[in-house]
């Protein structure tokens, strides 16, 4: 019975082993950001937006700015979600994006006033509604959001000292070191299911998420599930096409923007 329970999660919506649901990105979704991208994956709904403030770096390292990732996963998004404190998987979610992106770009182009002041960019992915694999939609509407972030000119008032944003200046695009995308599997078994929705997600044996770059390096791997080996190369040589995909569908919409 329980094999026949997840046959039936597995073949919902005709969608074959290796299937995935529809992706569309949309990018500058929100005006007021440095950068903003909304991914629909499915009914699985993301947008990720950035907003710039000015702060003091640290002692250490007195020309880089910060990258600052929080994933949220409001209540009106899936009722498992409960009001209050950050939901646990949020908490987990912010962790991973803040592993890949340590270095997606050079933070000494985030200093404005070495030594004194830098960008602190604040990466907001919001989950706007959660019907699975949200953690891939999450990267790749942040992916796209730096893909397609501008830092407006800076302007040094030299009786204060204080820097301000010059809104008629020249803006910069924000440089990538690379690309980050992230492909999650389910496991059932010695099978592997791509993009798993809420109902796919909740009989699981387990799930594998890769992310790959756009050098088709690998730049974190999470694991839940024991694989055999054979399993787990098959799932790898997949995680790479699928990327190949999305990157590819992220580099078209980042052209035409």
């Amino acid at each position: 019975k329980q094999w026949y329970q997840r046959r039936v999660a597995i073949t919902a919506g005709g969608r074959a082993l290796t299937g995935c649901r529809e992706v569309k990105i949309h990018v500058n979704t929100v005006s007021s950001a440095l950068g903003s991208a909304m991914v629909c994956c499915g009914n699985t709904r993301v947008i990720a937006g950035i907003k710039g403030r000015f702060a003091e770096p640290t002692i250490n390292n007195p020309s880089s700015g910060y990258l600052v990732p929080n994933m949220i996963l409001p209540m009106a998004c899936n009722t498992k979600y409960k009001p209050g404190y950050p939901a646990d998987s949020g908490v987990a979610m912010s962790n991973k994006l803040e592993t890949l992106i340590t270095d997606v770009t050079d933070l000494m182009e985030l200093c404005v006033v070495p030594g004194k002041v830098v960008w602190c960019l604040n990466l907001d992915i919001v989950c706007i509604n959660d019907d699975g694999n949200v953690l891939d939609a999450a990267v790749l509407a942040l992916s796209a959001a730096l893909n397609n972030c501008w830092l407006p000119a800076t302007h040094v008032i030299e009786e204060t000292g204080r820097v301000v944003v010059d809104p008629e200046g020249e803006k910069t695009k924000l440089e990538l070191k690379f690309i980050p995308i992230s492909v999650t599997l389910s496991v059932f078994d010695d099978q592997t299911l791509p993009d798993p929705s809420e109902d796919e997600e909740k009989i699981q044996c387990g799930s594998l998420t890769c992310c790959i770059d756009d050098q088709s390096k690998i730049r974190a791997m999470w694991s839940s599930a024991n694989l055999a080996d054979d399993v787990l190369s098959a799932a790898l040589i997949y995680v790479k096409k699928r990327a190949s995909v999305l990157l590819s569908v992220l580099q078209k919409v980042s052209k035409t923007s």
